[in-house]
């Protein structure tokens, strides 16, 4: 009897167990104890009201309330839920149900029960989901396949109060064609591509529409991005007064150099007539002051205008071959007369390393060299400039474009040319080297001196250097004098490479 009386209880598809009409366990089955945690020699003739301890939704545990207890006084229990206490002292939920079952000695009673843990989590899960939509600030709604409003989170409520209904009787925050977009998104089951925007009254929203599975509905989602729209304009609207200023600004640069041009040009003339002229000692100084002073104001000019032209980004590159050496000794005349007048020595210094004939941008390489030799010639007071010229292999590969290989700079004879120039003047400081070019800064820490500039002329050069990819530095030792260097990507003509 007691083998079949298990076979039973085995087959049932939750965990059971008896008691006899004392309330004491007779059998219960694998499930229980896997669920309990004892085995049968341990609850075999054990109380299962005090042993069990069952509670009906975790109350007072008396035998009033037991379900089991209820049963062997001959009441009905319904089928409901309860917590148990297991082995390990843990509560577990479990849904039980409880039946008189007769026996020789009286009427004893039958226990199922199932583990409700984890439905419960799976329910607080779904319950929490649910309070998201409800306390979430962005608008969520579910329409059906004829695009009718079927659920607004209180977030969406609060549009439909603040902007009201079209005259098709949907809320005016949606999408004018949400009929399609509705159609399309159950049709594909999948989120309808793309961002879909809506503005009303001032305020812009972002809808996603994606289908919910397994029935004829969608789930919109309204983002409210008013401020990041905002900001978007007013970023457009900045750049647009910026190029209006940009394009007006040189424009006024162009308009004045044509002005100032003209008159500098005048003067200069004049002043080199009056110098050729029968004129005294002194007046020849004067003469000579003028035209030292209209040829500062002419490079102060020239200096605004090109950073005028860096800034907005109008100067394109020229590439063009050209003879190296003739553009050098052509660079170079000018200041050599200037050293020779302040009695300084300038020499330039080429290696046979260069090529005869490059290719490259000469008119912004002789800007880069004019500024250099100007700021060396200006702030040394005796003894010599030089300049040397070389092959710099190394760089060559070392600064290389982002992304470009050895082979690909071999592949159309790119290399770079070092330039360095040297002179034995008053030197810069540690702590100005970093800042000599910026603008308005000199090597002396002034920002506008006599008649030597604007203080423009190294950050052109630094512009100039890095626009065509390169790279531009200072050694310098205070009261010894400094060496400002610059390499410069050039190109080897065809014939001369083969």
């Amino acid at each position: 009897m007691r083998a079949i009386t298990r076979l039973l209880l085995e087959a049932l598809p939750s965990g059971a167990l008896i008691v006899d009409h004392h309330g004491r366990v007779t059998a219960l089955n694998t499930q229980a104890e896997l669920l309990l945690g004892w085995g049968m020699p341990a609850l075999e003739g054990q109380s299962a009201h005090e042993f069990l301890e069952c509670r009906v939704e975790e109350g007072q545990n008396t035998s009033d309330n037991c379900p089991i207890g209820r049963v062997l006084r001959g009441g009905s229990v319904e089928p409901a839920r309860a917590w148990i206490r297991c082995r390990d002292e843990s509560l577990k939920a479990i849904e039980y149900h409880c039946v008189p079952y007769p026996t020789l000695r009286g009427l004893g009673a039958i226990l199922t029960f199932r583990d409700l843990t984890r439905q419960m989590e799976l329910e607080k899960d779904l319950r929490r989901l649910a309070t998201i939509a409800e306390e979430s600030p962005i608008a969520i709604v579910e329409i059906n396949e004829d695009a009718n409003l079927l659920h607004a989170n209180p977030a969406m409520m609060c549009l439909v109060e603040r902007f009201g209904f079209t005259s098709a009787a949907r809320p005016a925050v949606l999408p004018s064609n949400i009929e399609t977009l509705t159609a399309q998104c159950l049709r594909a089951q999948t989120e309808v591509g793309g961002i879909i925007e809506v503005s009303i009254g001032g305020n812009h929203y972002e809808w996603k529409l994606v289908p919910v599975k397994q029935e004829q509905l969608v789930r919109g989602y309204g983002i409210d991005v008013t401020v990041r729209k905002r900001v978007e304009i007013e970023l457009v609207e900045a750049k647009a007064r910026a190029e209006v200023a940009s394009r007006a600004k040189s424009e006024f640069l162009a308009n004045v150099s044509d002005e100032l041009c003209s008159p500098i040009t005048d003067i200069l003339k004049m002043a080199a007539s009056l110098a050729e002229g029968c004129l005294s000692d002194p007046q020849l100084e004067y003469v000579k002051t003028v035209q030292s002073c209209a040829q500062s104001l002419a490079t102060v000019v020239d200096d605004i205008l090109d950073m005028g032209a860096l800034e907005t980004g109008e100067l394109a590159r020229e590439i063009i071959p050209f003879d190296f050496r003739a553009f050098m000794d052509e660079t170079a005349a000018p200041f050599i007369r200037c050293a020779e007048e302040k009695g300084l020595q300038l020499t330039i210094a080429i290696a046979d390393r260069v090529p005869l004939r490059v290719q490259s941008d000469h008119k912004r390489l002789k800007q880069v060299l004019d500024k250099l030799l100007s700021n060396a010639i200006k702030f040394t007071e005796s003894g010599e400039v030089t300049v040397e010229v070389d092959r710099d292999t190394i760089s060559t590969h070392r600064y290389r474009r982002d992304g470009e290989s050895k082979n690909d700079i071999d592949a159309d004879n790119t290399f770079y040319v070092f330039f360095a120039v040297r002179d034995t003047g008053m030197g810069i400081a540690a702590e100005k080297q970093m800042e000599i070019f910026e603008r308005f800064s000199q090597a002396d820490g002034s920002s506008a001196k006599r008649y030597g500039g604007t203080g423009l002329g190294l950050a052109i050069a630094k512009h100039l250097v890095e626009q065509m990819e390169g790279k531009i530095g200072v050694e310098s030792d205070l009261g010894r004098g400094s060496r400002f260097w610059f390499i410069w990507p050039v190109q080897q003509e065809a014939e001369q490479a083969e």
